[in-house]
């Protein structure tokens, strides 16, 4: 029974870790910004995303509207005139009564109509304006992509920048150790009060930089919480590692934009035929007028109706479809000829950008070497100063140089991976 009692106990404690290292997890998770959700999270905030439901709402209303004008149309109308004067007949005829009719005259009456085949051209009406929408939607996402750029130099500045600060708070803390060696060394008289007072200027330089980088970060994270919409102030900012890409921007909501002004130039070449071909109406007409307008013998208040089919076919239009028609191809050779030229820009650009990559690559074991080679020269020169033959100075100006080493070999890496991602996000990936 204890034996029991203890792998129950164990089990229990087993879940209770399990489920608090998850908990750990989420909660540091939660704590990461990448920046994949930084761009996705500034995409979203924009407000011009608001346009996108008003669009499809717009485009929906009008296809109601064009399918009820396919429904038949009934009108109901009436008229009332007082003349001057009217028609006065007398027949030299036995028993035949003069006509005379009355000097006023009223109607009312129904009229219906149906479009019994109108070609085709309903239909395509209501195609053109899904084709409508669908631009207006590809426009909005053309207008957003802008945004990612941006994001991403904010990012990277921001990660730059602390960097940067992580090699200040180092030399810091080297100066620190520093200045406790040389006080140690006044205390034994083998230094002079003045080396410890070089050192301690040095570190307040090194804070006032540290304070400017740190107000820097500070900046520009509110900015980029201003474009995200996410509280950035406290929260970890990372990246992955960014795969190669091939030089194809097909992807980019530009070339949709060029497809759909193209697919719209050519539909609207199937709206002039439709506009074209013959039209079949079907019509009604029924009501009461005084006199009866229908029975010129009869002046009373009387009833009527017609009826029939109405065909109408603009069979010879002058040749003008055929200049509306050629003036479409000249658009869709607009729209090719502004696509050779996004080609165009996107070749030189995504050029550019790779051969900066490969510049930086190729001399980042440079700054690796300096780097190197100041470590053996500020060990030398600390065996110098402890020798007497060389001076505080001496050691703090090459302390400073491979401080700026540092900075720059961060600064050429972490540039590295923002034209990277740069590169990445101009290849609409």
């Amino acid at each position: 029974m204890l034996t029991k009692y203890i792998n129950f106990y164990r089990a229990f404690i087993l879940i209770i870790i399990v489920f608090s290292s998850n908990y750990d997890y989420v909660d540091a998770q939660s704590d990461i910004i990448t920046l994949d959700k930084a761009i996705e999270s500034a995409v979203n905030k924009q407000p011009l995303n608001k346009q996108k439901s008003m669009i499809a709402e717009k485009t929906a209303l009008q296809i109601k509207y064009l399918k009820k004008q396919q429904l038949p149309q009934i009108n109901w109308t009436a008229q009332t005139t007082l003349q001057s004067e009217n028609i006065d007949l007398e027949f030299p005829i036995p028993n035949v009564d003069p006509i005379s009719l009355p000097l006023y005259k009223a109607n009312t009456d129904i009229d219906a109509s149906y479009l019994l085949y109108d070609g085709g051209l309903n239909k395509t009406l209501r195609e053109n304006e899904k084709l409508k929408g669908e631009l207006g939607l590809i426009g909005i996402e053309t207008k957003l992509f802008s945004i990612k750029s941006r994001v991403v130099d904010v990012y990277y500045s921001i990660l730059t920048l602390e960097k940067q600060k992580e090699i200040l708070d180092s030399s810091l803390s080297i100066l620190n150790i520093k200045s406790k060696t040389v006080s140690t060394a006044i205390n034994n008289g083998v230094a002079l009060k003045s080396d410890l007072d070089k050192i301690e200027l040095e570190k307040i330089k090194l804070k006032k930089n540290t304070a400017a980088v740190q107000n820097n970060i500070e900046t520009l994270r509110l900015v980029l919480s201003d474009l995200t919409g996410i509280e950035i102030k406290d929260k970890i900012l990372s990246t992955n590692e960014i795969p190669e890409y091939k030089k194809d921007w097909t992807s980019r909501p530009e070339y949709r934009l060029f497809s759909a002004n193209s697919e719209i130039l050519e539909h609207s070449k199937d709206l002039i035929k439709a506009k074209n071909k013959p039209k079949v109406i079907l019509f009604a007409k029924a009501g009461i007028g005084y006199p009866n307008p229908f029975n010129f013998f009869n002046d009373n208040i009387a009833p009527y109706a017609i009826g029939g089919v109405r065909f109408v076919w603009n069979f010879w239009d002058w040749k003008k479809s055929s200049i509306e028609k050629q003036k479409l191809d000249i658009e869709k050779s607009i729209v090719e000829n502004k696509k050779e030229i996004f080609d165009e820009n996107m070749k030189i650009e995504s050029d550019r950008i790779v051969s900066q990559i490969q510049g930086l690559e190729n001399n980042l074991h440079f700054d690796e070497e300096i780097i190197e080679k100041q470590n053996d020269l500020i060990g030398t020169i600390e065996n110098q100063y402890k020798n007497g033959t060389a001076t505080i100075n001496d050691l703090l100006v090459e302390l400073t140089k491979k401080r700026i080493s540092k900075i720059n070999a961060i600064i050429h890496k972490m540039k590295i991976e923002n034209l990277k991602y740069k590169l990445k996000i101009i290849l609409g990936k």
